[in-house]
């Protein structure tokens, strides 16, 4: 007899970086916060999805309306992944973002997140984005995916399923 296989999610994020994430969010309350995702596009079964193990962040510019990365952070945040994985092959890739809208409600990206996400170097194809209202405790996932019916092919932001895992015991 066969069984069902379980669901493919687009991504899965290790339960310990949602935690973490969520708490950086928290601590900025009133004001937004920004840091950058790390992990792994895998496939399986012929579908692709992303793994998050990992997160990063470094001084931000921010208030209660906008977050953003100055030059320090930036180096910040590449110092950290040059020292935590050094240059290991099967070091985890930045592959998208997190960001908080601290309002107290469900969130939605404004219209200078969909500039931000939707241009280099944020917008490969498949890229993750989180936003998250501590406030309010949501958390959603985003992806950036491509509009093949125009021409050219136009990126936009998909509201995707996604699942907390936990790491294998060793």
């Amino acid at each position: 007899m066969l069984t069902d296989s379980p669901p493919i999610y687009h991504v899965y994020i290790l339960s310990q970086v949602a935690n973490e994430i969520m708490r950086v969010c928290q601590r900025e309350v009133p004001n937004e916060a920004l840091g950058r995702l790390l992990g792994y596009r895998l496939q399986w079964q012929g579908q692709s999805y992303i793994k998050i193990v990992d997160w990063v962040g470094g001084e931000i510019e921010n208030s209660h309306t906008h977050a953003r990365f100055t030059v320090r952070g930036t180096r910040e945040c590449e110092v950290f992944l040059d020292e935590r994985y050094g240059l290991d092959s099967k070091r985890p890739q930045e592959i998208g973002l997190f960001h908080s809208h601290p309002f107290g409600v469900d969130p939605h990206f404004s219209s200078t997140d969909h500039t931000t996400f939707l241009n280099f170097p944020y917008d490969r194809e498949g890229n993750v984005f989180v936003l998250i209202d501590p406030l309010a405790n949501f958390f959603k996932v985003y992806r950036i995916a491509l509009e093949t019916q125009s021409t050219p092919p136009k990126k936009y932001l998909e509201q995707i399923p996604w699942i907390v895992y936990q790491p294998k015991s060793l």
